[in-house]
C-alpha cells in the first residue's frame, strides 16, 4: 500500500534524517581511519605500539560503517533518478569516476610513498618514487573482480563500486519505479511485523555463504554483492514510507538485538574470528547467521533513530551535505601524511589518536574551504559548479 504518507518521500522535499545519515556514516570514517595505525591488523602506516583494545573498536565500525554508507548511496540515487536537474548517468561520472582518477594520480601516491617509506624502507625523494610507481603497478593483476578499486585508490574504492552498482541496478531501479504501487504491497508483507522483518536475513546470509569461501579477499565479490544488497534496500526504503515509519517504530528494537548481537562476539571471540576464515561448515554458516543479524541491526537502529531524531533542517545542513564527498576523498591522505610524523613521536597511543585527529581533521576542512572556491577543483572533487540542494 502507499499511504497518504508515502507521498511525502515522493515530493520535492528534501529527506532531512538521509542527508544527516550521510553526514555521520562518512563523517565515522575519519575517527576510523585515524584509529587505524594503532590497531593489530595491516594498514598503510603503524604505530610501533598497538592495542588489541583498538581492534574491537575497528572490528565494531567495521561491521556495519560501509553498509550504512551503501543504504544511504541507494537511497540518494532514487532521489537523483526522481530529479530530472541533469542527466543521471552523465552526473555519475562527474561525480564518480572523475574524482576516482584524480584521487588516484594525485592524492593517493603521497599515500603511498610514506607507505613505502615506513614498511618498505624506501629512502628516495617524492619524485624518485613516482618514477617507479606505475612500474609496480602494472605488475599486479587481480583478474576479473573489483579489489583492483582499492588497490588503485585505497580508501576510493567506493566512488568505483558505486557507479558499478548504478550501472548494474539502473534497469532494475526503472523497473521498480515503474511497478512502484506492486513493489510497495510486495515489501509491506515482510515489514509487517518486527518477526517477519527477519525473512530479510535469508538473501544476506545465503549470498554470503556461497561466495565467501571462493572469493574471501575484502572488495571481492563476495563484498560486492552484500554491498549491493544494501545499495538496494536504501533505494527500496525510500519508494515506500510505511517501511520508514517501520523502522523508526522499531528503532530500539533493532539496537538492543544490535548489542545483544555484539555482546556475543565479545563473549565469545572466536565466532568473531571465524568470519575470516570462511569455509562451507556448520559453524561458519552459524557465524554469517549472526554477522549479518548483528550488522542489519545497527544499520536499521541507525536509520529508525535518525528518522525518529534527525529528520529536521539546520542551517549548515546543506552545506555539509555538499561538502561529504571532496572530505571523504581528502580524509586518508592527510590522515597518513599526518600520522607518518606523529608516529615517529614518543608520545601514548592515545596522546597520538588525539592529535592525527585533530590535525588532520582541521587540515581537511581547511582544504574543502580552499577548493570549493575554486572552480576546477569542484569538478575534480565531485562537486556541482554551483552551490544548490540535491542527493548525489
Amino acid at each position: 500500500m502507499i499511504t497518504s504518507a508515502s507521498k511525502d518521500i515522493n515530493s520535492n522535499n528534501r529527506i532531512y534524517y538521509i542527508d544527516w545519515l550521510r553526514v555521520i556514516a562518512f563523517g565515522l570514517l575519519f575517527v576510523f581511519h585515524s584509529f587505524r595505525p594503532f590497531d593489530t591488523y595491516p594498514w598503510h602506516l603503524k604505530n610501533a605500539e598497538t592495542s588489541i583494545s583498538i581492534n574491537y573498536i575497528i572490528e565494531f565500525m567495521h561491521s556495519w560503517r560501509m553498509y550504512i554508507i551503501f543504504l544511504v548511496s541507494g537511497a540518494g540515487t532514487y532521489f537523483a533518478m526522481k530529479s530530472k536537474r541533469e542527466n543521471f548517468l552523465n552526473g555519475r561520472i562527474k561525480r564518480l569516476i572523475i574524482p576516482y582518477i584524480f584521487g588516484i594520480l594525485v592524492l593517493i601516491p603521497p599515500q603511498r610513498f610514506y607507505e613505502a617509506i615506513q614498511q618498505l624502507g624506501f629512502e628516495g625523494n617524492y619524485l624518485t618514487f613516482l618514477a617507479q610507481l606505475p612500474i609496480g603497478l602494472i605488475n599486479d593483476n587481480f583478474g576479473w573482480n573489483l579489489m583492483w578499486t582499492g588497490y588503485l585508490g585505497y580508501h576510493i574504492w567506493y566512488l568505483v563500486y558505486l557507479f558499478v552498482q548504478t550501472i548494474l541496478f539502473l534497469p532494475l531501479f526503472k523497473l521498480i519505479l515503474r511497478y512502484q504501487n506492486n513493489v510497495c504491497e510486495k515489501t509491506n508483507k515482510l515489514f509487517r511485523s518486527f518477526f517477519a522483518f527477519w525473512y530479510i536475513l535469508i538473501p544476506f546470509t545465503l549470498l554470503e555463504f556461497i561466495l565467501r569461501p571462493i572469493f574471501p579477499q575484502y572488495l571481492n565479490w563476495a563484498d560486492f554483492a552484500i554491498f549491493s544488497l544494501y545499495f538496494l534496500l536504501g533505494f527500496i526504503l525510500q519508494l515506500n514510507h510505511s517501511i520508514i515509519l517501520f523502522v523508526e517504530k522499531h528503532a530500539l528494537k533493532f539496537l538492543l538485538t544490535g548489542v545483544i548481537c555484539w555482546s556475543l562476539y565479545l563473549i565469545n571471540k572466536s565466532l568473531l574470528d571465524s568470519i575470516s576464515m570462511p569455509e562451507y561448515s556448520f559453524n561458519y554458516f552459524l557465524s554469517i547467521i549472526l554477522k549479518n543479524l548483528n550488522s542489519i541491526s545497527w544499520v536499521f537502529a541507525f536509520v529508525g533513530l535518525g528518522k525518529k531524531l534527525l529528520d529536521f533542517n539546520h542551517r549548515y545542513l546543506n552545506d555539509l551535505n555538499q561538502g561529504i564527498l571532496p572530505f571523504y576523498i581528502l580524509h586518508q591522505t592527510l590522515i597518513v601524511l599526518v600520522g607518518y610524523y606523529v608516529l615517529l613521536i614518543d608520545y601514548s597511543i592515545a596522546i597520538k589518536f588525539i592529535i592525527i585527529f585533530l590535525v588532520s581533521f582541521t587540515l581537511t576542512i581547511g582544504s574543502y574551504q580552499i577548493l570549493r572556491r575554486i572552480g576546477f577543483l569542484r569538478f575534480l572533487f565531485g562537486m556541482k559548479p554551483k552551490r544548490k540542494s540535491g542527493y548525489g
